[in-house]
C-alpha cells in the first residue's frame, strides 16, 4: 500500500512577506559585476603610487593598492593567480591600464593587503554576532574517513552585522575556535574606539558570557544575549541575572518580542549566505596566514560590492 505523504494545516511561524523591490536589488548585482572589470582606479594611479612611495625604503612600489584590491576580489572569485595575469595583461594590451604585474607580484601583495571594513553609518547602531566556518578541504569526509587524513577542515569567522543595512561591521577570523563572546568583546571594544555608536548587541547562546555581560554594562550598551534554558539567575553578574528572569518570567517568545531578538538572522545568517553564494564558502590557500587573509578578503569584497551596487543603482 503506498505511504501518503503527511498534511500540515497550518505552517510553522509567521507567514513570510518578500517585501524586496526585486527590479531594483536586480540592478544592484548588475552594478556589483562591473565593478569586476572597472578601471576607474586608473585615473590616479600615479598619485597613488607617489603616497605609497613616499618615505619607503627599498624598492618602490609599482602597482598602486587599488589594482591589488580588484585582483584580490577576483581571487575571491576563485580565479588563480596564473588567470589574473593573464586578465591584468589584457587589460593592459587595449589600454586599459598602464601595465600589468606577474602572477607571483599579485600573490605576494595579495597577502600584504589589510581588509578594513567600512563603519556603518547613523547612531544608535544595534549590532549582531554570530560565527560560521570556512572549508579548506575539499576532499569531504570521505576521503577523512578512508584514508585517516587529519589535516585542518575549517577557518572560523565571526562577524558583527547590522540588520539595518544588513552588512557586516566588523569580523575576525581564526585557524583555532576561539569563543565568539570573547571575539565579540573585542569587536565591540574596537568599534567603541573608532567612535561607532554601539546602543545594544545581539547574539545567540554562544554570547551568554558573564565577562561580555560585564563588558556591556560598564559601555553602556544593552545585551540582548539567549541565556541557556537552565540559567542560573544568582551570579554575581546583576546584569545577566535580569535578562534571566526577564526570560523565565515571560517565557521565550515574548522575550524575543520584546527585546527584538529575530532581527539577528539578516544580520549574521544572511550576511554568511550571501558571501559564501558570492564567493563560496571554501577556500584555496594552502598556508594558515594566507587562509585568515583569504578568508577577511571575502567578507571585506562582500561590504565593498554590495555597497558599490546600491550606490551605482
Amino acid at each position: 500500500m503506498e505511504r501518503k505523504p503527511k498534511k500540515f494545516d497550518k505552517r510553522w511561524g509567521k507567514k513570510f512577506f518578500d517585501k524586496r523591490d526585486h527590479r531594483t536589488y536586480g540592478e544592484q548585482l548588475v552594478k556589483q559585476g562591473e565593478y569586476l572589470l572597472s578601471c576607474d582606479f586608473v585615473e590616479g594611479w600615479n598619485n597613488e603610487l607617489a603616497l605609497m612611495n613616499a618615505g619607503k625604503p627599498g624598492a618602490p612600489y609599482l602597482f598602486p593598492n587599488s589594482l591589488i584590491k580588484l585582483q584580490s576580489i577576483w581571487h575571491a572569485k576563485r580565479i588563480p593567480y596564473r588567470m589574473i595575469e593573464g586578465m591584468t595583461r589584457d587589460l593592459s594590451k587595449i589600454g586599459q591600464l598602464p601595465e600589468y604585474n606577474d602572477y607571483s607580484t599579485v600573490n605576494r601583495r595579495v597577502n600584504m593587503l589589510t581588509f578594513n571594513l567600512e563603519p556603518p553609518q547613523g547612531d544608535n547602531i544595534i549590532v549582531f554576532s554570530d560565527g560560521t566556518s570556512m572549508q579548506v578541504v575539499s576532499g569531504g569526509e570521505y576521503l577523512r574517513e578512508k584514508y585517516g587524513k587529519k589535516n585542518r577542515r575549517w577557518v572560523q569567522l565571526i562577524i558583527l552585522g547590522d540588520a539595518k543595512t544588513h552588512e557586516p561591521v566588523s569580523y575576525e577570523v581564526h585557524i583555532i575556535q576561539e569563543s565568539e563572546a570573547s571575539s565579540t568583546e573585542r569587536q565591540l571594544a574596537g568599534l567603541l574606539e573608532d567612535g561607532v555608536p554601539v546602543v545594544a548587541a545581539d547574539g545567540d547562546g554562544a554570547m551568554d558570557s558573564k565577562l561580555l555581560y560585564d563588558f556591556c554594562n560598564n559601555h553602556g550598551i544593552m545585551p540582548i544575549f539567549k541565556p541557556d534554558v537552565n540559567a542560573r539567575d544568582d551570579t554575581d553578574s546583576e546584569l545577566r541575572n535580569n535578562v534571566v528572569k526577564e526570560r523565565n518570567r515571560l517565557g521565550y517568545k515574548c522575550w524575543a518580542k520584546k527585546n527584538r531578538y529575530g532581527p539577528r538572522w539578516p544580520a549574521t545568517e544572511g550576511i554568511f549566505s550571501a558571501m559564501k553564494r558570492m564567493f563560496g564558502e571554501q577556500l584555496a590557500a594552502t598556508s594558515e596566514l594566507d587562509m585568515l587573509q583569504e578568508a577577511s578578503c571575502k567578507i571585506w569584497a562582500y561590504q565593498l560590492l554590495k555597497r558599490y551596487g546600491e550606490f551605482k543603482s
